[in-house]
């Protein structure tokens, strides 16, 4: 194991290093963290080498069968138990419950109509770091103990200033006119501020008698975000990153060679914050289990991956999670790539079943999605079959974990035996 993850690792040292006279504009700024950047790699291979020895030795635990919960549709805590009862007679022990509430987002149903007026984001726990709309965390911690599943609360972290105070945002380079704009509801990752809030935020919801916690896939930066403003100048400069096109030369069209150091050292920083927050939980919780969203592209093509969310191998190699949960919907993959058959989307969910090897079989556990609710039965039952191949798929690789997600309602999580009422 430690030759395996010597050479994954070394080639990527050699890789990600630059070497720039002084004079080059825009390159300083990635020479100061070269040598953060060999600490975290180093890091990793001893994260990658050892890690699997202690799970070995521990013995080979339950596999985690999980239902993504989105929105709670029961109208009351009774009908919810009983939901996750059924939960767990269909094969489930664990639920991934949503505990951050978006503008735009369905509110759980037992929320009460006064207090989905009253805030119209927030957070379903107990905090003073954010508007709360309900505490719908303890009953279902509570209900879902009782019928034996475990839970794991799903909460984000960019977005996660709806308080609205004020707080560094991450500045954006924006195509339309050219110019760097600040993002409305979008934390700076580098700022230590936003990383102090977010401690104290994760620390109220780590008092809970949560089993785990899952990182939104918010903590991600696009291919035009992430600027820094020192001393009045935008670094690095745009135009040393992007080549650019259209009737007034602002729109991206190809990418520079600085714009991939960027993108690793933007990615390391990311990971950053993540181990942050679960080292700070587990100070509170040792045994609390920690899980990331990981984007299904970087599986699928690393440089989709580096680009367009800021996630690469090495950040993922230097993750302290217990689980790196990929969003490997079989639906939304076929659709986005434009895949034909049913034996293209097989063969593309194979490689990406096979490349997430390297991360460990009990490391990486894959998401999968069941039917869209606004579907006519026929092509929910197409869908149903659809997943049963890809979960035949994922166990012949070996993978005894998987979630399916929503599991808003019965229906939706029988899809795990398939079928589909």
């Amino acid at each position: 194991m430690l030759k395996d993850s010597i050479s994954f690792i070394l080639p990527r040292i050699k890789q990600n290093l630059i070497w720039p006279s002084w004079n080059q504009a825009g390159y300083l700024f990635v020479v100061k963290n070269q040598l953060r950047f060999i600490g975290t790699i180093l890091t990793a291979v001893i994260l990658l080498t050892f890690a699997p020895a202690c799970n070995t030795a521990a013995g080979q635990a339950e596999p985690l069968i999980g239902a993504q919960i989105s929105v709670l549709e029961k109208e009351s805590w009774r009908d919810c138990e009983k939901y996750f009862n059924k939960l767990k007679k269909t094969g489930y022990n664990c639920i991934i419950l949503r505990v951050f509430h978006n503008h735009k987002d369905r509110f759980h149903n037992l929320v009460k109509e006064e207090d989905r007026i009253q805030n119209r984001e927030g957070v379903y726990f107990n905090t003073d770091q954010a508007p709360v709309i309900s505490d719908i965390l303890t009953p279902a911690c509570k209900g879902a103990h009782r019928a034996g599943l475990k839970v794991f609360a799903w909460m984000t972290t960019l977005q996660a200033n709806y308080a609205r105070n004020s707080r560094p945002q991450v500045l954006s380079y924006d195509e339309k006119n050219g110019s760097i704009i600040e993002e409305e509801n979008l934390l700076e990752p580098t700022a230590q501020e936003n990383v102090n809030f977010l401690k104290k935020l994760f620390l109220d919801l780590a008092a809970y008698p949560i089993d785990g916690i899952l990182l939104q896939d918010d903590l991600m930066l696009r291919h035009n975000q992430g600027f820094e403003k020192i001393d009045g100048s935008i670094i690095p400069n745009p135009k040393n990153l992007y080549q650019f096109t259209g009737k007034n030369q602002t729109q991206i069209n190809f990418y520079k060679p600085l714009f991939h150091d960027w993108r690793q050292q933007q990615a390391l920083t990311l990971q950053e914050i993540a181990n942050t927050i679960f080292t700070t939980c587990r100070t509170l919780k040792p045994a609390l289990l920690c899980a990331q969203n990981v984007h299904y592209e970087l599986l699928y093509n690393n440089d989709w991956g580096r680009d367009w969310f800021a996630c690469t191998p090495e950040s993922l190699a230097a993750s302290q999670a217990d689980y790196l949960m990929v969003m490997a919907y079989q639906e939304r993959i076929k659709r986005e790539l434009e895949l034909v058959t049913e034996g293209e989307l097989s063969s593309t969910m194979l490689k990406i079943f096979e490349n997430g090897l390297i991360y460990g079989k009990k490391k990486i556990i894959f998401k999968f999605e069941t039917p869209s609710p606004m579907s006519s039965h026929k092509q929910k039952l197409k869908s149903v079959a659809t997943l049963q191949e890809t979960i035949r798929n994922v166990r012949k690789k070996g993978w005894r974990d998987l979630i399916l997600t929503p599991c808003n309602n019965l229906e939706a999580a029988d899809c795990l035996l398939g079928t589909y009422q």
